[in-house]
């Protein structure tokens, strides 16, 4: 019996180390994939890689309590920022609806979009959420983080892709 309890404890210590780099930015030397998302109002459809930047993009969802958590957070810097920066918010795999009654409730303002069949995710290879990628002048990536981030976790990744571009 003792000799599972060690192995609990290092399986424990494992799992958070996994979690710890999850959580991790890492900089990234790309764009944005060329996947089409539709804004959550129906009135236009893009491609993820004609955004223009300097954006923040962050893929969430209703029932992930992380992103949840964080999107005041981002509608609190777009309110101070957003004159510098666009704000875009991606829903994965729910319908305008739902999407759109969560956002009323949490008041974000910024723009969003829906990815209902999840491409996006697919074309970021990841499978965890939230998800926020921010982007140059120029479209390339700076930051991209996985796990959910705060107001000065994301001024810092905005003042990255401005020092950047």
């Amino acid at each position: 019996m003792r000799g599972s309890g060690r192995a609990s404890r290092a399986l424990i210590a494992v799992a958070a180390v996994i979690g710890a780099l999850a959580g991790c930015s890492s900089d990234e030397a790309s764009a944005l994939p060329d996947v089409d998302v539709v804004a959550l109002d129906g009135s236009e459809t893009i491609s993820l890689a004609d955004l223009d930047g300097p954006a923040v993009v962050n893929l969430w969802a209703t029932w992930c309590l992380p992103c949840r958590r964080e999107i005041p957070a981002f509608e609190e810097v777009h309110q101070a920022r957003g004159d510098e920066v666009r704000f875009v918010g991606l829903n994965i795999g729910q319908d305008a609806d739902t999407a759109a009654e969560f956002l009323a409730e949490v008041g974000a303002t910024y723009d969003q979009f829906l990815d209902p069949e999840g491409y996006a995710v697919t074309e970021l290879d990841t499978t965890a959420m939230p998800v926020t990628i921010v982007i140059d002048a120029d479209g390339q990536v700076t930051t991209r983080t996985l796990g959910p981030m705060d107001t000065d976790d994301l001024n810092r990744a905005i003042d990255k892709a401005l020092a950047d571009a």
